[in-house]
């Protein structure tokens, strides 16, 4: 019998820095109260998945998306510790790429980030390239998550928009690309989870999972 394998990833709801146009890198901004209410959103549009193990990344509001959208989800308590945590694994490879010395600049009117080389391995002043962010998130891909699909296992992981888009690239739906890609990562939306199905650890369907009724749907 073939192993099914399932694999949901979404990018962390909305913060401060997103509303303004900011690039927010490794920053550790909160959530604003209509990113929790995007998390919750999220989670009640996954009701029907049952995680067996998940991930965030480091920073607060990747963290605080996957715990919102656990307990929004209702179906997912055995992920709980005995104190009443989420036991959601953080990990450093899948924060947000470093934005250096751009962080907290608005990325859409600042004339220093515009006249930028929008090269993928130029990394951004005293912060990080394209390239290196989807390295290490290769390595997580490929060490972490292919052996728990390859099992059979239910994962969730909630990060960045970078890190969605280098989700792509590792998984073979994107190519590598030349230019840059922090420039259009406001192009990933919050909250907005998305299912990447296996069948014996190869990629066989990949999909966005629709909002639930009656539940505020995420917004970019």
């Amino acid at each position: 019998m073939p192993t099914k394998g399932t694999l949901v990833l979404f990018r962390h709801g909305q913060t401060e820095y997103n509303k303004l146009g900011y690039l927010t890198g490794l920053a550790d901004v909160a959530l604003t109260k209509e990113g929790e209410d995007q998390a919750r959103a999220a989670g009640k549009s996954l009701s029907g998945f049952i995680f067996d193990k998940a991930y965030s990344s480091t920073l607060s509001r990747a963290f605080n998306t996957a715990t919102l959208a656990l307990e929004a989800s209702g179906s997912n308590n055995h992920l709980k510790n005995a104190d009443g945590t989420w036991n959601v694994e953080q990990r450093r490879e899948i924060v947000e790429a470093d934005s250096g010395d751009f962080t907290g600049r608005n990325k859409f009117t600042d004339p220093e980030i515009l006249a930028y080389p929008h090269s993928y391995d130029i990394p951004l002043p005293n912060g990080e390239s394209d390239k290196q962010m989807v390295e290490r998130v290769r390595k997580f891909y490929n060490e972490v998550l292919l052996p728990r699909l390859e099992r059979g296992e239910t994962v969730m992981v909630a990060s960045h928009s970078g890190i969605m888009v280098a989700f792509d690239i590792v998984a073979g739906l994107k190519p590598e690309p030349t230019e840059d890609i922090w420039s259009n990562r406001s192009k990933v939306p919050n909250a907005a989870p998305v299912v990447f199905e296996y069948t014996d650890g190869k990629l066989t369907k990949h999909y966005d999972v629709p909002s639930k009724p009656g539940a505020s749907p995420p917004k970019p």
